[in-house]
């Protein structure tokens, strides 16, 4: 009986040794040009239709970014599609925790889901993002989506009408996939930024 007992406890070592945080293995999603399934690992298990981007010691004003996911009809709400975004802090940086995994690594801190609901509605809750430190791109926020048959599509990203920088210049550059990411906000009496875009995906 006693002798039976050592093949189980090594087999048991190696599971554990398998299992551990000491692995060495390589991630695959560290990578800032990382294969867009990585945008959607590391999502939490239930989502609603509301994007909050916690955003502690930020500087910048609120931002409420409001719209509907459409079909490619333009008319057809678009239910249960995750859109994922991140964007540059108060000063322009991908600023991070230092817990990040994965292709947030690169993406930072002030990353997020949510889910379009019945309607296709969605709504997202960050500041007001800056431009990059050199100047070289008006501010903006990242954006991907992932349909419920799993097509992913990365979108135009989102940008702010009252930006000298997206001028004609900008806007003859851009892929526009899902429009042109074009935001015109206003300031609410609250100091609050908003906003709205609806946005028509294509997945032929």
């Amino acid at each position: 009986m006693i002798k039976s007992i050592f093949p189980i406890l090594f087999l048991l070592q190696i599971s554990w040794n398998s299992c551990g945080q000491t692995s060495s293995q390589p991630d695959d999603c560290d990578n800032p040009d990382a294969n867009i399934e990585c945008y959607f690992l590391n999502m939490p298990e239930s989502l609603s239709y509301i994007l909050t981007i916690p955003y502690e010691n930020e500087t910048a004003k609120e931002l409420i970014i409001t719209g509907t996911i459409f079909k490619s009809d333009g008319k057809t709400p678009y239910p249960n599609v995750i859109l994922y975004a991140y964007h540059t802090d108060s000063k322009g940086y991908y600023s991070k925790k230092g817990n990040e995994t994965g292709v947030q690594k690169w993406h930072g801190r002030l990353h997020g889901w949510c889910k379009t609901d019945s309607k296709g509605f969605y709504e997202i809750r960050t500041i007001r993002p800056a431009r990059y430190p050199d100047n070289s791109m008006p501010a903006h926020i990242h954006a991907a989506l992932k349909t419920d048959n799993g097509q992913m599509f990365y979108i135009t990203d989102f940008v702010f009408k009252d930006d000298s920088l997206v001028d004609e210049k900008y806007l003859s550059a851009i892929n526009n996939v899902g429009g042109t990411g074009v935001v015109d906000i206003k300031m609410t009496k609250e100091n609050i930024w908003v906003g709205k875009r609806d946005i028509i995906l294509n997945t032929r």
